[in-house]
């Protein structure tokens, strides 16, 4: 009866991914349909070509210091593990991120990865849900620039709604489960515990790469002509993070275009502008991961050897 109540649980969870990114993408087409082409065709053509390849650089650069965080998490562990495959089996996860169905895939590959090297499971998975925490709390340190942005553009929040928000994920679903992935990976990650400089380091790591990310997106936005500042930009992504945390939408496909679109266009920019910034932003965070396929293949084929080994033992 639980595994029935599980995968119906499961089962509207996928409907709910699928039908969020359909709408998400639907709104967004339906933007491109209120272009001015010949205008949105002339930012594209007037784009300095130095300027792209200058943010694809600084994305490469953003991926590998969220390698680098990883690494230096697993080190802290004594993993035998070079900064070099850090990078090739963190880029292979973020590979699969943008074209599995789920974030999860590219999770599950680094488990996988990190799992055959270190005969320790558990090890694994701490390494990957703390690499993915301690990227969430860096991040939420930004926030106060989210709501800047939010209320430049005319959303204002009162103290006493995060008060509110604050007591209802205290006691619901959300509070119960940050306390339940507490209790199930509590023992592990004390490991990190007794390691407290590799945490600190992880977290400086986390903005360096947040920043250096962001900067990427700033170097398009004034390639295209929008009159943005860095701090501007950082508040539109922290914003558009938290919204595709959301779990309707798969990627946040759609979802992170119609958001950094409208909030684009509430600082200023034309429409064309910032659906050109938004598409550009897409194409090049999802063009610097293309090399990741080559590690990806690698790890799913040595785990298949891996269970043929075992099976054959068996």
């Amino acid at each position: 009866m639980n595994t029935d109540k599980r995968s119906q649980k499961l089962h509207w969870k996928t409907i709910l991914k699928w039908s969020g990114t359909l709408v998400s993408i639907a709104l967004f087409v339906w933007l491109l349909t209120r272009l001015n082409w010949q205008e949105a065709w002339g930012i594209l053509k007037n784009m300095p070509f130095y300027s792209c390849l200058l943010a694809i650089a600084i994305l490469f650069l953003g991926q590998f210091m969220n390698s680098v965080r990883w690494y230096v998490l697993l080190k802290a562990q004594n993993v035998p593990i070079s900064v070099l495959e850090a990078f090739q089996i963190y880029l292979g996860g973020s590979f699969a991120s943008n074209f599995l169905p789920s974030t999860i895939g590219g999770d599950s590959l680094r488990f996988l990865a990190i799992a055959k090297i270190t005969q320790d499971q558990p090890l694994s998975l701490a390494s990957v849900v703390l690499d993915r925490l301690v990227n969430l709390v860096a991040t939420c340190t930004l926030i106060p620039f989210g709501i800047n942005i939010l209320n430049t553009t005319g959303i204002h929040f009162d103290t006493d709604l995060f008060a509110f928000a604050g007591a209802v994920l205290a006691q619901n679903k959300i509070g119960n489960w940050f306390k339940k992935t507490y209790q199930k990976y509590a023992e592990v990650v004390k490991r990190w515990g007794k390691k407290p400089s590799s945490l600190v380091l992880a977290f400086a790591i986390t903005w360096i790469s947040r920043f250096i990310i962001i900067s990427s997106v700033w170097v398009v936005a004034k390639g295209i002509g929008m009159q943005l500042t860095l701090w501007q930009v950082v508040g539109v992504n922290i914003v558009s993070y938290f919204i595709t945390l959301l779990p309707i939408s798969i990627s946040g496909y759609g979802l992170r275009e119609i958001t950094t679109t409208t909030l684009y266009t509430m600082l200023g920019a034309t429409l064309e502008q910032a659906t050109a910034l938004a598409i550009i932003s897409r194409i090049f965070s999802t063009l610097v991961t293309l090399p990741g396929v080559i590690w990806m293949r690698k790890i799913i084929s040595e785990t298949k050897d891996v269970k043929k080994e075992e099976s054959v033992q068996l």
